[in-house]
């Protein structure tokens, strides 16, 4: 069984500035959890066995997953690592928690029946790399959950938003990129099926969505 080499955390999850976007980002998420509850709920129906998340945050998914789930996550933001073991503590579940990036992940292949981001892809530095360390995760069968904001259309005023946006989000929000396209390298990082869905949230910058599963 193999693992990824490792690859250091970046400093956008060292500094202050990550600090700082973990205050704001336990204060401030539940705005985007309500506007997403019932497709997020959806998603998580019927995981069982191992479960990966990546950038699992403050832990605001941990509640939807059953109780029997033998939960695991990678987060490399330390304060908010901090947040998602207290979470745990609090529901009382048990949880296995690790720093890391998603680009190398410290985990042995075929581990999880399922993997998990949200709100993640946008601030990975190899979407690529990312997709294929899911994959290699992953058992034979296993599920790929994602619910990801992306690049608006080509030529829109939003898109022009974003890439203005983008500069100050890549500093101040952990390395996001919120005009980053991500359905092609989705549906060729060689998932044996992918079923995903593109829909709008009510949110200036980070309105488009897509969301669904993958199957390894």
């Amino acid at each position: 069984m193999s693992r990824t080499p490792h690859v250091p955390v970046p400093f956008a999850h060292r500094g202050p500035r990550a600090r700082l976007f973990a205050a704001l980002y336990v204060r401030f998420s539940g705005r985007h959890e309500v506007l997403v509850r019932e497709r997020k709920d959806a998603l998580f129906a019927g995981l069982k066995g191992r479960v990966l998340e990546l950038g699992a945050g403050a832990g605001a998914n941990l509640a939807r997953l059953c109780a029997d789930v033998e939960y695991a996550a990678v987060e490399p933001n330390p304060w908010l690592r901090r947040e998602l073991e207290r979470t745990a503590r609090e529901l009382g579940r048990a949880a296995l928690v690790r720093d890391g990036v998603a680009e190398a992940l410290p985990f042995e292949d075929a581990s999880f029946d399922a993997v998990v981001t949200t709100l993640v892809l946008c601030s990975v530095s190899d979407v690529e790399r990312t997709l294929a360390e899911i994959r290699r995760v992953l058992r034979p069968g296993g599920t790929y959950v994602f619910l990801e904001h992306v690049a608006a259309r080509a030529g829109s005023a939003r898109r022009f938003r974003q890439r203005l946006a983008r500069p100050f989000t890549r500093s101040l929000a952990c390395g996001c990129h919120p005009d980053r396209e991500l359905e092609p390298a989705l549906r060729s990082a060689g998932f044996a099926h992918v079923d995903l869905e593109a829909f709008e949230v009510p949110l200036p910058i980070v309105g488009p969505h897509v969301a669904g599963r993958a199957r390894r």
